[in-house]
């Protein structure tokens, strides 16, 4: 039996959970929220990531990351550019819209969980 805590953390979750699905481009797909939150991280930390370096910072396959990748490229959520010194290093960050959701995510993700802590 869960206590009264876990019940509140596991409602709080599930309201997370919903609004990621109805906000992040991530098709209730993990692979597509991890490379979300890399990316949100990366730009958050003002790193630069390249695509190769994306690819093979989460443990899923080419083929399932590369459908997602280029889901978001093509919907407006993230944008390439190349490296000044070596134009062979494409780099990958988040557009604008993809920056206002994650900010908008922190901030829901803050109201929710301050509910169920305070």
């Amino acid at each position: 039996m869960f206590d009264k805590t876990h019940e509140l953390m596991i409602g709080s979750i599930f309201a997370l959970h919903s609004w990621c699905k109805d906000h992040l481009p991530i098709k209730n797909s993990f692979i597509a929220y991890d490379l979300i939150l890399i990316l949100a991280i990366n730009n958050y930390a003002k790193n630069n990531i390249s695509v190769k370096e994306l690819f093979a910072s989460v443990p899923y396959s080419y083929t399932a990351v590369r459908g997602h990748y280029l889901r978001f490229v093509n919907e407006g959520w993230v944008e390439h550019y190349l490296d000044q010194s070596d134009k062979r290093i494409k780099y990958i960050r988040p557009t604008p819209k993809l920056v206002k959701t994650m900010n908008e995510y922190a901030l829901a993700a803050k109201k929710i969980l301050i509910k169920t802590t305070g």
